[in-house]
């Protein structure tokens, strides 16, 4: 099935997975495409960090899910990602 990654920049990635792709595989297929190491990568799904020994199947994804990846922020001192809600608006997401 086909997923979308989103960046802070709104970058969409698009990956190929199978179900039962653990997060951590799915975090290793981001950085073939991107160049991110896995160990900088957080993934969101449905306003929750995705664990890395939990599969796709786990979390229900479905062809067409979008995946969220936060970006680092060193003046912040912890993840920021903005996600746009059925709403249309902006909410930003901060954990440090």
């Amino acid at each position: 099935m086909q997923i979308k990654v989103r960046t802070l920049t709104g970058k969409e990635i698009e990956l190929d997975i199978e179900p039962d792709y653990k997060v951590s595989r799915i975090k290793e297929r981001v950085e073939e495409k991107e160049g991110i190491p896995p160990a900088q990568q957080r993934l969101i799904f449905g306003g929750k960090q995705m664990a890395d020994d939990k599969t796709a199947a786990e979390y229900n994804l479905e062809g067409g899910a979008t995946l969220h990846l936060p970006q680092w922020d060193p003046v912040l001192d912890g993840w920021v990602v903005v996600l746009k809600g059925a709403d249309g608006v902006c909410h930003g997401w901060f954990e440090g």
